[in-house]
């Protein structure tokens, strides 16, 4: 199975927490085959430092994506602010660079320049820095991926996939002359802090798992994302979700049937908002090697199953009573 994390935000404990209960499930008799991270592994909370340090150790065939707090540090590294919406002060304190900056061990004592940043930092961390990916093509099991921090559209993508890391990406924005808010690591959907919406739809024969907006930060969402702060599933009008099944103790799946196709949707958000105190998710995409162990007897061959494991951020350290698991169906 292939586990995809949303916006971790130096939030160490539900990071491992999530970590150790997909190794706990997964110790049963699945593989872990890869962990897929999303981006924003920096800022808002304590830890960014030891996040990735965490993250980097982890003993699993890896990726990293980019997300935009990562793409502001590295701006402000390299000095190439490009409007009044990505100043300096818009990383170090609108976004709250500055806590990042103080769990590598550095103070605001003497001021935050681009030198002191990097040397605060050190080469490593900035190389892991310089090699994220912006976006990430993928087929699992037929079905066609695209996994980005924000969002993605249409618009200029065939030239973003051919520009997946920092330099080529930001390359691209100025031969292009694109905006940086219209791009996979900014796109925002219907959120409460951006108007007018945005719409996206379906590109290609993509599903896009994102994150980068909280769901509980979102509008027209539909009820099981207001109620319970899920991942979203997004397609071109409200999906609903049919639980057919609710978790009766600590540990159990809940699980909801939709009443939308696999090929209708254009994407799954999974930042359900550790930013801002909800939870941490991950999303595991079933492969063909996957097991016996993930299914049930309700499951069918004509539906996809999605797992999700979620850990909360405001009860992190009693880990067994503060994590929900789902199950989404959708048909083939």
């Amino acid at each position: 199975m292939i586990f995809v994390i949303g916006d971790i935000h130096g939030m160490l404990d539900p990071l491992k927490n999530l970590i150790w209960k997909i190794e706990d499930k997964c110790k049963r008799g699945e593989d872990i085959e890869e962990l897929i991270f999303l981006g924003d592994y920096i800022d808002y909370g304590p830890n960014s430092k030891e996040v990735i340090d965490y993250i980097t150790a982890l003993p699993y065939k890896k990726t990293f994506l980019a997300g935009n707090h990562e793409d502001l540090l590295l701006q402000f590294f390299h000095g190439e602010i490009r409007s009044e919406n990505f100043s300096e002060s818009n990383w170090l304190r609108d976004n709250e660079g500055y806590r990042t900056v103080r769990s590598f061990g550095g103070t605001l004592d003497y001021g935050i320049t681009p030198e002191n940043v990097a040397e605060r930092i050190g080469g490593g961390y900035m190389d892991f820095f310089e090699n994220l990916l912006y976006i990430h093509e993928r087929e699992i099991d037929g079905q066609k991926y695209l996994f980005t921090h924000a969002h993605a559209s249409e618009r200029m993508l065939d030239k973003f996939l051919l520009s997946v890391r920092y330099d080529e990406f930001h390359k691209c924005l100025r031969e292009n002359d694109i905006y940086p808010y219209f791009t996979p690591i900014w796109e925002r959907k219907d959120c409460e802090f951006e108007k007018p919406e945005k719409e996206f739809g379906k590109i290609r024969d993509y599903v896009v798992i994102h994150g980068h907006t909280p769901v509980a930060g979102m509008y027209k969402t539909p009820e099981y994302v207001q109620k319970y702060r899920t991942p979203y599933v997004e397609v071109n009008r409200p999906a609903e979700a049919k639980a057919i099944k609710m978790a009766e103790y600590i540990g159990e799946e809940s699980i909801f049937e939709f009443d939308a196709k696999i090929g209708d949707i254009y994407g799954i958000n999974i930042d359900t908002g550790i930013s801002i105190g909800h939870g941490l998710s991950a999303i595991g995409i079933k492969t063909g090697r996957s097991n016996s162990y993930w299914r049930d007897e309700s499951e069918s061959e004509d539906k996809i199953e999605y797992t999700i494991i979620q850990a909360l951020s405001d009860r992190m350290n009693k880990m067994d009573a503060y994590m929900r698991y789902y199950k989404y169906r959708l048909p083939k």
